[in-house]
């Protein structure tokens, strides 16, 4: 028979305490009723050095940080009632424990914060009374969690979060979202629950705010990839202000004509100067890339490329194009810090350079 998520939560309090070196376990209750009030998913009742303790667990199958939050205000509650109670006789020391398939970092920070004891079935754990403390961490994420940030961090919902990202502050209502990052408004939705189980936003009165926008952007940048696509390269004699004077008024974001945007370094350059790469760089559709090869007069790469044309199957990063200098268009700065941060060391230089200009919040 196959056991349910709160017997293998139990199973692996057990097998845990079963490692601590003079630990006895005396008895596991599942899910009992407390003063007919409260039912609880596990009380496991341990001794050690003389000493009786009951671990108080919760188990949550979701352990994304909102729920993470309310079963620890639910532990405070079935601790205090059962401090109360007849059952605490000749029991003085109780220790709320939560348990879930996967605990993440911030998940494992607010059980820390309230003092709640926690272990995940992937390894995570921390228990803590008396002379006992077990500490373990473990660099795994399951698949379920993995899929679900790629989800959040997908190109349909990346739009979406470098709108939120361009001005945390301000509170977005699901109708204006979706219009500003050109999206439907179930995929609005969808995102925003998702971003509402991390913590990373909040939902008020005047719409949903980005609370946590340092926690989200280092998360995405972690997993970022660059965008898929194709890419051509090539060489061209035009260099420096030569070049940009060659595309003066011919790059273009909007889908009305050939698109075609300053992308990486060469983005970086115009919005945030650093340094300047040898190679240029650039985001395109099939058209924009047959401008910038005639206009740059691209021939084959035999003296080394030094022109990289991407046609980005996302083409939402044409939708928030930034226009830094009158008819130069380039990627976002978010999209462009993520470009850099995904590079090599010189790069990530350049990345942080622009945050100084663009992100002064992410330090």
């Amino acid at each position: 028979m196959v056991k349910n998520v709160e017997d293998r939560a139990l199973d692996a309090v057990r097998n845990v305490l079963g490692t601590v070196p003079g630990l006895q376990l005396v008895s596991v209750e599942h899910e009992p009723t407390v003063g007919g009030i409260y039912q609880i998913d596990g009380l496991i009742h341990v001794g050690y050095a003389g000493e009786p303790y009951v671990l108080v667990v919760e188990v949550k199958r979701d352990g994304a940080p909102r729920f993470v939050r309310s079963a620890v205000f639910q532990l405070e509650s079935y601790v205090a009632h059962l401090r109360r109670s007849a059952q605490a006789n000749n029991v003085r020391h109780f220790v709320p424990m939560l348990v879930s398939p996967y605990l993440s970092p911030q998940s494992r920070a607010i059980c820390t914060e309230h003092g709640v004891a926690y272990l995940d079935l992937v390894g995570n754990a921390r228990i803590e009374f008396g002379a006992v403390y077990i500490e373990r961490a473990v660099a795994d994420r399951p698949r379920s969690e993995a899929r679900a940030l790629r989800s959040i961090f997908a190109p349909r919902a990346s739009a979406i979060l470098r709108v939120l990202l361009r001005d945390p502050s301000r509170a977005w209502r699901v109708a204006d979202l979706a219009k500003e990052a050109n999206a439907s408004f179930g995929h609005v939705s969808n995102v925003r629950k998702a971003l509402l189980d991390r913590e990373w936003i909040e939902v008020r009165g005047d719409g949903a705010v980005l609370t946590q926008p340092v926690a989200l952007l280092k998360t995405w940048r972690r997993s970022y990839s660059r965008p898929a696509g194709r890419s051509v390269t090539g060489y061209t004699r035009f260099h420096g202000s030569q070049l940009d004077d060659r595309l003066r008024g011919k790059l273009n974001p909007n889908p009305d004509r050939p698109r075609a945007i300053y992308a990486l370094d060469s983005a970086a350059h115009w919005l945030a100067p650093f340094s300047r790469s040898g190679t240029q760089s650039f985001n395109a559709d099939k058209l924009g890339a047959e401008l910038l090869v005639q206009r740059l007069k691209l021939g084959p790469a035999a003296r080394g490329a030094n022109v990289i044309l991407r046609i980005p199957t996302d083409e939402s990063l044409f939708d928030d194009a930034s226009e830094p200098g009158p008819s130069v268009f380039c990627t976002s700065p978010i999209a462009t810090y993520l470009d850099l941060w995904a590079g090599n060391e010189r790069q990530r230089e350049a990345a942080e350079h622009l945050a100084d200009k663009f992100l002064p919040w992410l330090n």
